[in-house]
């Protein structure tokens, strides 16, 4: 199945605004489909099998730089994402009010936390954000959670409260300011194991590294005390100041 056209067919038939957009050739791709305009987009991919669809819905905002998200599914009619891609994009509906029709829908939820630096919490906002704009969340949705657990841990750690949170490959970072140019070196980061990581006994746990050795990665029971580690961490090593030039 050609994914691009397969959608594009059935907007036509609902008399829909929403153009697909091609690639760099000017082909309509075949494995995943998206629209990417100022305001309301989406992108959309096979997910498990060709008969079951991934979508992310969200705004493209450039005064955040960012792709705000608004819910992600997965759909096993093509019918059905096509009339969510026309709602969202093209009729412009509330989100709440297509969720009503669309149970496959999980809407984007932010921390309940608040950070009192709004300008900190809006980094973290970011950071959770931005985890969520993935059309393959449902390869490891238990990664998923834990990653989500490191998250809401991490905000409400006394000791990275004044720190603003950034990834790079999904490793959890740190700033000491907002232009993100006072920094801890690349190799100091925090994020859950991975499904493939090669030590077999640090399955379902966190690790810290804060080394370029391989030795100078530890891991921990719970986001707790990987966090109390990091934090210790932060404390021994300076940050480094970028210069732009």
């Amino acid at each position: 199945m050609h994914l691009s056209k397969e959608i594009q067919k059935r907007l036509d038939i609902l008399n829909s605004a929403v153009q697909l957009d091609s690639t760099i050739d000017g082909k309509l791709p075949e494995k995943y489909s998206f629209y990417h305009k100022s305001g309301r987009s989406f992108r959309a991919a096979f997910a498990a099998t060709e008969k079951s669809f991934s979508i992310v819905l969200f705004e493209k905002t450039d005064k955040q730089n960012y792709e705000d998200c608004f819910a992600r599914a997965i759909f096993t009619d093509l019918e059905r994402l096509t009339s969510v891609i026309d709602r969202w994009a093209n009729k412009m509906e509330d989100i709440l009010e297509i969720k009503k029709d669309f149970g496959e829908l999980e809407l984007y939820i932010d921390f309940e936390f608040r950070n009192p630096n709004s300008e900190i919490d809006e980094a973290w906002t970011k950071v959770r954000n931005m985890f969520f704009n993935n059309t393959e969340f449902w390869k490891y949705p238990k990664w998923n959670d834990r990653y989500i657990e490191l998250l809401n841990a991490a905000k409400t750690h006394e000791a990275f409260t004044s720190y603003f949170p950034f990834t790079s490959h999904y490793w959890l970072r740190f700033s000491m300011d907002k232009a993100f140019k006072k920094i801890w070196p690349f190799v100091t980061y925090i994020q859950p194991t991975g499904n493939g990581d090669e030590n077999p006994n640090s399955f379902g746990k966190f690790y810290v590294s804060y080394n370029d050795k391989a030795t100078d990665r530890l891991f921990f029971e719970t986001a707790k005390e990987a966090l109390d580690f990091y934090a210790d961490k932060l404390k021994e090593t300076k940050p480094i100041t970028w210069v732009v030039h």
